[in-house]
């Protein structure tokens, strides 16, 4: 966590039609812990919320009797997010303490996710806490091999929270677990049976600092531990590497750099824990579709192992070219580093 300005945490609650995302909604809504939020979604006829208004204004904007308020996307998320904020801050809606933003369910979360990252004016308010993605176990097998916004939907998610599995044959859950492992090794995988699931999985910046950071162990031994990825797949690629080196800042911003440069939305998902020079505790590095949050340095290390480690998702990214490319880490002086990766 990093001292100063506390942003309100945006939470990205996606995943394919069908896949449950409307019960997951409607159940946490009426949840003593998700009091206080705000919920974003496509269209409020999608989400059945009759039974928990108390009051509809003018403005489009429900308040629920559960302490929470809902309201459409309307223009883009910079819009209806500076929106909510004014409003919030002249008291004409309540105070809410984080946000849940509804996709629709052939969304890529990328570019929203990015528009927390990228966007001047929502950065200084907002922070990304996480991606979650639902996954349908009685279809998304079927998805994963015919829809390509149904892949990235699970590659780039934080958490993966697979629906339905009352429903599914114990050995189709099991495949679907396999391959969820393959496509994302790094994310934190529960279920939810008619959206009955664990209030932190969305709002992981309610759990307790050890446990955030117990997240990027298993990151990296989640990705070490994957299974190789036949011809079949060969497109979707999982890098990951502990780094015996030191790094410096210089050399962390070239490498951002560099990687970005080469692969751009081909880089999925970038997640690292990395010992930075002087600094005593570790620094956060993450990515979406190319783009690279600003570091985060955390309070403290997981463990009594400091060493740092780094995991790329993407599609045909080039292994023996990322591996050059971690030498960029170790660089001193950015001026030191070549402008492409294969000249390093």
């Amino acid at each position: 966590m990093v001292a100063g300005h506390e942003r309100i945490p945006v939470t990205l609650l996606t995943g394919f039609l069908g896949s449950g995302k409307t019960t997951l909604a409607n159940r946490f809504l009426r949840q003593p812990p998700f009091a206080n939020t705000a919920v974003i979604v496509n269209e409020l006829g999608e989400i059945g919320l009759d039974h928990l208004l108390v009051e509809r204004g003018d403005d489009g904007v429900l308040l629920l009797d559960s302490g929470c308020l809902c309201c459409a996307l309307q223009g883009g998320l910079r819009e209806t997010l500076a929106d909510l904020f004014v409003r919030r801050a002249a008291g004409s809606v309540p105070r809410f303490e984080r946000v849940v933003v509804e996709t629709t369910g052939v969304a890529d979360p990328g570019p929203i996710a990015n528009a927390l990252v990228l966007d001047a004016l929502l950065r200084a308010e907002f922070r990304l806490a996480a991606v979650v993605t639902t996954v349908d176990a009685l279809h998304a097998m079927r998805q994963l091999a015919a829809e390509p916004e149904a892949v990235r939907q699970v590659m780039l998610a934080d958490v993966l929270i697979v629906t339905k599995t009352d429903l599914a044959a114990p050995g189709a859950v099991a495949a679907l677990d396999m391959r969820l492992e393959e496509l994302n090794p790094t994310a934190r995988k529960a279920t939810a049976v008619r959206g009955d699931v664990d209030a932190d999985l969305l709002f992981p910046e309610r759990r307790t600092a050890a446990a955030v950071l117990a997240a990027g162990e298993r990151l990296w031994h989640n990705a070490r531990s994957a299974p190789a990825v036949d011809a079949r797949e060969r497109r979707f690629t999982t890098f990951a590497r502990r780094l015996e080196h030191s790094v410096h800042w210089p050399g962390v911003a070239a490498w951002m750099s560099l990687v970005s440069e080469r692969y751009g939305e081909r880089l999925l998902r970038v997640k690292g824990l990395l010992a930075v020079g002087a600094e005593r505790a570790p620094v956060a590095i993450h990515a979406i579709g190319g783009f690279f949050h600003p570091p985060e340095r955390l309070e403290r290390w997981p463990s009594a192992d400091h060493t740092s480690r780094l995991v790329c998702i993407g599609h045909d990214l080039d292994q023996a070219e990322l591996e050059r490319s971690v030498r960029a880490l170790a660089l001193e002086d950015r001026a030191e580093c070549p402008v492409f990766l294969e000249d390093l």
